[in-house]
């Protein structure tokens, strides 16, 4: 009997789909089917097609076997399942035990490519003979490894992973190494290779490489490996790990070097200590963050140099993300209204002046009701044991710094709502400070004041309120070429007012945690302050409007077009400011714009300008454009009065589909001079590699040469 497939009687198609509904599968092809009804035997061909279990086998010719669920497919047969496609010449196929063989097969997903002459076994358990895979599209200068044979295993606990005897590891065709055994997680990250070759006036001849294999299905590990050839050779081991179950999560990184710098003591230098830095130099650097369910966290990162200036010299992408080098460790549990914590810092760096802890215990109250009387309250207690060691920093220094501090802060505020645009919120808190087992070197104590008592008790009180209005406005506006549909401004005026009260005898305080340089607006709570050992009394007026315009987004909510806001600090009880002049009544107004009026444009800005001479103290923006695909240009600015003026120019044009242009530039106004200017090309190589050349030069660089090129060698995509 011959019937057509794709169109068929109504009863002969019922009669069908209950046969094969009940083997599971589903045939159907252009031409009519072949039924042996005494064999139970379908053969379809021409774009035959065999549907199960989300997987779909389509061939030249298919042939199945309904008593048995066995199926066999000849002629260009491929299988699709779950995004994923497996081409070959023959298929066989037992569909009650999932068992099939194939021959001449090809199949992957990105970033992995499978080719082999033969295969079978199950979708958990399959073995390919005469196999290679591949690292990306198979090209000319791609990455692969081959076996005779290789085993695809897909284990509950271990998770997805080939194993091979035998593994011959190639770049194009040329064989690069051999091991005896490999095993590679499919669930881990890729691997990663960054090779970066130059030529220095300090360094010489340079080669800097960093490698990474994956070890496991949770580890990728390797090394840095580097040859200077005025300095020598620094290596270290480096691992990356990332493991997730339904219990908790761990994702973390390390980097380290150690080398016997050759260089002699002028060309080594001196440290940001002035002293002269010795030949054994070495890092480490390693991250770390654990999440075990959904209420504990911990998070640990250190540093280690040698000296100031070892990542400078050798790698200096870890000195430009983190010049000031931290560690510390933290270990956090999040209660249903509470967060209990521990947090030490540590100092392995002698350079560095550190304000340790070791450690701080924290317990934070989060804000809960007081009964039913609309206000609410929050508290945090800690203890902390503080020590700060000048002897490298100040060798005449001789007694360090320290005490153990216990430090209880509360705070109440009860919101009342004035209308339905107007809320003010009073407050009222206080800081309750116990310091023990007082030290402090009498360098930082004047003459004429009496050694530091052991203990001291300190008691500061905070008073205030928040006055907050909301206003929106609605416009039917509609641009085509920002993409606008609709435009909505949100406006929040705000005043804030704060007096904390006068600390008494802050002489009699072991000052560890100090103030520090920063220019960004002041925190305002008396509870949230860090430099707790100098808090000064307070009285101050926060003037604000923030507002905010959003567009409809397309699809769903709404896209942020721009924000623009406005503070002004009106100070009754003035201190010094950072260059030693009195602060004035009207501190300082701060200007704060984002424009993202359309993807190709993005706008940032930040300033804080001197209020009564409207003189600008400091700028800082970031302006970028792009052309699609093409080209990007950005340029930021940063300007602080009498201190820095700098302006950089960052440009990306793209030649074509392969070829990409590069350039930044750095500028010094106070010099007048391009402090550092790149110019590079990147291209790619085949689908696997990238390659970067560079070209810079610096202007009064304290370490680096004055010209240096770069050649740059990375897979592509990696990061």
């Amino acid at each position: 009997m011959l019937v057509n497939a794709r169109n068929t009687s109504f009863l002969f198609s019922l009669t069908l789909s209950i046969s094969l509904n009940a083997a599971l599968p589903e045939l159907s092809s252009l031409e009519p089917l072949e039924f042996d009804e005494d064999a139970q035997r379908l053969v379809a061909r021409g774009d035959a097609r065999l549907d199960f279990d989300n997987t779909r086998i389509r061939a030249d010719r298919i042939t199945y076997y309904q008593d048995y669920a066995l199926a066999d497919a000849d002629g260009n047969v491929v299988i699709s399942r779950d995004g994923g496609r497996l081409i070959t010449e023959r298929l066989s196929f037992d569909a009650n035990d999932s068992i099939f063989s194939v021959d001449y097969l090809r199949t992957g997903q990105w970033p992995y490519y499978v080719t082999g002459v033969s295969a079978g076994g199950t979708t958990q358990n399959t073995t390919v003979q005469g196999a290679t895979v591949y690292y990306g599209n198979p090209s000319k200068f791609g990455l692969s490894v081959s076996s005779d044979e290789i085993r695809y295993v897909n284990d509950e606990n271990e998770g997805e992973y080939v194993s091979m005897d035998g593994a011959t590891f190639r770049v194009g065709s040329v064989p690069v190494f051999y091991l005896p055994g490999y095993r590679h997680y499919l669930s881990s990250a890729p691997y990663m290779v960054d090779a970066n070759a130059g030529s220095d006036g300090e360094l010489g001849y340079y080669l800097q490489t960093t490698t990474l294999f994956p070890v496991a299905s949770w580890l990728r590990a390797g090394v840095n490996l580097d040859y200077y050839s005025q300095r020598g050779v620094l290596a270290g081991p480096t691992a990356q790990y990332a493991y997730n179950s339904a219990q908790q999560s761990i994702v973390g990184a390390l980097s380290t070097g150690a080398i016997n710098d050759t260089g002699s003591d002028s060309e080594r230098d001196l440290d940001s200590l002035g002293n002269q830095i010795e030949s054994q130099r070495g890092f480490a650097e390693w991250r770390h963050k654990h999440h075990i369910g959904e209420r504990f966290t911990a998070t640990a990162s250190v540093s280690y140099w040698s000296d100031s200036e070892v990542t400078r010299d050798f790698r200096d992408d870890i000195f430009d993300d983190n010049e000031r080098p931290d560690t510390f460790a933290e270990a956090v549990y999040a209660g249903d209204n509470y967060l209990l914590s521990a947090f030490g810092r540590f100092r392995p760096n002698d350079f560095q002046l550190v304000q340790e802890r070791s450690p701080e215990v924290r317990l934070d109250i989060l804000p809960i009701p007081i009964f039913n009387t609309g206000a609410y309250q929050r508290a945090s207690f800690s203890y902390a044991q503080l020590r700060e060691d000048f002897d490298q920093n100040a060798p005449t220094i001789g007694v360090e710094s320290e005490a153990d501090r216990f430090d209880l802060t509360y705070r109440i505020e009860r919101p009342i709502l004035l209308s339905d645009w107007l809320t003010l919120t009073p407050l009222a808190g206080a800081r309750l400070t116990q310091y023990d087992n007082q030290q402090i070197d009498n360098y930082f104590r004047p003459s004429a004041l009496s050694p530091l008592e052991d203990s001291f008790n300190r008691e500061i009180y905070e008073l205030g309120f928040d006055l907050e209005a909301r206003a929106y406005a609605s416009y039917p506006t509609t641009n085509k070429t920002w993409d606008i549909d609709g435009l909505r401004h949100l406006v929040r005026p705000i005043l804030r007012y704060r007096y904390y009260s006068d600390p008494d005898d802050v002489n009699e305080i072991a000052t560890i945690d100090r103030e520090v340089f920063d220019l960004q607006r002041p925190l305002l709570d008396l509870s949230d302050l860090r430099n707790v050992d100098q808090i000064n009394e307070t009285h101050l007026v926060r003037l604000g409007v923030e507002n905010l315009f959003q567009t409809r987004a397309k699809g769903y909510g709404s896209r942020t077009l721009a924000a623009l806001n406005f503070y002004q600090d009106i100070l009754f009880e003035k201190e010094l400011r950072y260059d030693g002049d009195e602060e004035d009544t009207f501190n300082a107004t701060w200007v704060e714009l984002v424009l993202t009026p359309a993807p190709w444009l993005k706008f940032d800005l930040a300033s804080r300008f001197k209020t009564e001479t409207l003189s600008l103290e400091e700028l800082r923006t970031r302006t970028t454009l792009k052309s699609g695909e093409i080209w990007e240009i950005g340029l930021s600015t940063d300007l602080l009065n009498q201190q820095i003026d700098q302006y950089r120019l960052d440009f990306i044009y793209r030649i074509n589909e392969r070829y990409s242009f590069l350039s930044d530039v750095d500028f010094d106004a106070d010099t007048g001079d391009f402090t550092k200017i790149r110019v590079g090309l990147r291209t790619r190589i085949g689908n696997t590699w990238e390659l970067v050349y560079a070209l810079t030069f610096r202007e009064g660089a304290q370490r680096e040469s004055d010209v240096e090129f770069q050649i740059q060698l990375s897979l592509a995509g990696d990061e």
